[in-house]
């Protein structure tokens, strides 16, 4: 099926080539994930958004913010549907800490197949269990960003006398997984109540291959049976994208390492701790944010500080919308970010009491220290401006204290 239109929330026209037997390939995968029965348009939705960056992916075509936009604005518009989504699962927590929402579950002799996940970090002090951070996966991976920032490190296990060798010997770990019985196996179910790792007694040194840093609109790869772990920031929202894709890649033993001294561990899944929709808006809101954020800084660089202005007070209406709202975790780290940026932009418009009072105000939230070092140098430039040199000696001074930190 060659579908010539397709709008969504304001996009333009976009050609977009699915067949038709890849879309009823991947509506019964969306079936399995949701435990809908039945298809719905909201069902054709998700397995067209699916389908979408299925296809691309598969043909290695590049998927820029528009690409992204329309596939999230109709995987979204699913879960947050208010037909569907009294009919959803509940989120799942994962090991790594994050919360999982199944959107594709294809499982072929017991094992994955192709498998769609919404992935969302929360400021709520859940990061998973540290000891077993590091992990692999069966199938090859991709991840595209849909909000925030996360950190991917990957790792080859290596000599332990070699050149960057960790100095943590690990134990690896085999995974197994809840099934349709009492007891756990290595068969893949798609909707789990826990997975469990046991030592294997097989004793490894790794040492690190690879770092990058990915936000919005970015994507990377993970292949078959690569080690990895991806960091959070504690106090911001991660949300992205997640294809497990066999036809790229697949082994049977993906460890996870732990504990050279360890015997097992089990996480249990939490399943319906948090409602797909809910977490859905809360992306939505700080996709949206970072938008607004991104085009306010854009035009700085091009010294447009009116219309810097306009967009980082409509990234704050946002922000104070939507934590009233609840949409928002820890609305004060992203009103920090802006205050810090609207109190820049008034600075160089030479508007310094208005400058002073959004940097002070920044200044007194702790939500992140990065931010105070930028908030805390430009409150100096303008207590020196306003000649308040005692001030500004005492806000330089945070800002080099807070910044031996780093």
């Amino acid at each position: 099926m060659t579908m010539n239109k397709l709008d969504n929330e304001g996009h333009e026209a976009q050609h977009l080539d699915v067949s038709r037997s890849a879309l009823t390939h991947i509506i019964i995968g969306v079936i399995a994930a949701t435990k809908v029965s039945e298809a719905s348009w909201q069902l054709i939705h998700l397995a067209l958004g699916v389908s979408v960056l299925r296809h691309k992916a598969r043909q290695g075509q590049p998927i820029d913010g528009a690409d992204l936009d329309l596939v999230w604005g109709l995987v979204r518009d699913a879960v947050t549907d208010p037909v569907l989504a009294p009919l959803l699962p509940g989120a799942s927590r994962s090991a790594q800490g994050f919360l999982s929402v199944p959107l594709c579950s294809l499982i072929k002799d017991n094992r994955i197949d192709e498998l769609w996940r919404l992935h969302v970090w929360l400021p709520d002090g859940h990061r998973g269990n540290r000891d077993f951070a590091i992990h692999s996966h069966q199938p090859f991976a991709q991840s595209w960003i849909l909000a925030g920032e996360g950190r991917d490190h990957q790792y080859a296990v290596t000599e332990p006398e070699a050149k960057g060798a960790l100095d943590t010997p690990y134990a690896q770990y085999r995974i197994a997984w809840s099934g349709t019985g009492k007891g756990h196996g290595t068969a893949y179910v798609p909707h789990q109540s826990y997975s469990i790792v046991e030592n294997t007694g097989k004793i490894v040194h790794i040492k690190q291959v690879e770092t990058a840093l990915h936000t919005r609109d970015m994507s990377y790869t993970v292949g078959a049976g690569v080690l990895h772990r991806t960091k959070v920031p504690a106090d911001t929202l991660h949300a992205t994208l997640f294809y497990f894709d066999s036809s790229r890649g697949f082994i049977q033993d993906a460890p996870v390492l732990g504990p050279a001294d360890g015997e097992s561990y089990k996480q249990y899944r939490d399943v319906g701790s948090q409602p797909p929709s809910s977490l859905a808006n809360m992306v939505e809101v700080v996709r949206s944010f970072e938008r607004l954020m991104g085009e306010g800084q854009q035009c700085m660089h091009s010294v447009n500080l009116e219309l810097a202005l306009r967009n980082f007070n409509s990234a704050l209406a946002l922000c104070e919308s939507g934590a009233a709202s609840g949409a928002v975790p820890d609305g004060d780290r992203y009103k920090q970010l802006v205050f810090t940026k609207l109190g820049g932009t008034y600075r160089r418009l030479g508007k310094y009491e208005q400058a002073k009072d959004l940097l002070e105000q920044a200044m007194a939230m702790s939500a992140s220290s990065e931010l105070r070092i930028e908030a805390s140098g430009e409150l100096g430039v303008i207590y020196r401006h306003m000649d308040l040199m005692d001030d500004a000696k005492r806000v330089l001074r945070v800002q080099y204290e807070t910044a031996k930190e780093f």
